[in-house]
């Protein structure tokens, strides 16, 4: 990966912290009320981006940044929910690909009729699966697998919606074929698909509400370590 120019997003403090410490020649900028942050790691010009929660920040915050920063590629990256009961706190999924599990069409029904959620079917959004540069995919897997941690590849699934609920998370899972569930993704695939920018998903897995993990917000910090590592190397 020659890349010179790399915009790596997250949502939260916790989230972008340690890469912000670890950028040399450091400068900061707000824009429109989204919060970067230029400097060098190795022989790369990094930009850290608080995207704030939720696919409306992201999308706008990617644009910003690619308009303003002209990133060669963008790394969306935090902590994310498992969707498998085989995938445990710590592990990492590298995104292939990304949806969007909060898009859907609801069948009518009458007065008293009740909601019936199961029912609702994915909108034309939802099938739009947005694709991550196989490049990407494949260096930072090969990269990934080297760590003490559980590497996956497979799809992101992203929207403004926290699922905690079993039965739903299995019923997510078996419609979309996603990992994970995250708030930020689908958004930066989305305005980097529309720029043909090159990008990648890589989530940290936080909690498991199907094995009754709690949430780990921590986790954020050894996914930006192994990053950190893996920019100097190259």
């Amino acid at each position: 990966m020659v890349n010179k120019n790399i915009l790596i997003q997250g949502a939260i403090d916790i989230e972008i912290e340690y890469l912000i410490s670890e950028l040399d020649n450091l400068k900061s900028k707000n824009i429109s009320g989204y919060n970067f942050y230029e400097g060098i790691i190795g022989n790369k010009t990094i930009i850290v981006s608080k995207t704030e929660i939720g696919s409306i920040n992201s999308t706008i915050s990617t644009i910003i940044g690619i308009n303003t920063f002209h990133p060669n590629i963008v790394i969306n990256q935090g902590i994310a929910g498992a969707h498998l009961s085989t995938i445990h706190t710590g592990n990492i999924i590298i995104g292939e690909a990304c949806c969007n599990i909060n898009a859907f069409s609801i069948p009518p029904a009458k007065s008293s009729e009740g909601s019936s959620p199961f029912k609702w079917e994915p909108n034309k959004r939802a099938k739009e699966i947005k694709y991550s540069d196989k490049t990407l995919v494949d260096f930072f897997y090969n990269n990934l697998s080297n760590s003490n941690h559980i590497v996956y590849k497979g799809i992101l699934g992203s929207g403004d919606v926290f699922n905690r609920e079993y039965d739903r998370i299995k019923w997510t899972h078996n419609l979309f074929g996603n990992l994970c569930e995250d708030m930020e993704s689908i958004g930066t695939y989305s305005a980097c698909s529309k720029f043909n920018i090159p990008c990648i998903g890589i989530r940290i897995i936080s909690n498991n509400e199907l094995t009754l993990e709690k949430i780990n917000k921590k986790k954020a910090l050894d996914l930006q370590k192994l990053l950190v590592n893996i920019l100097r190397g190259i």
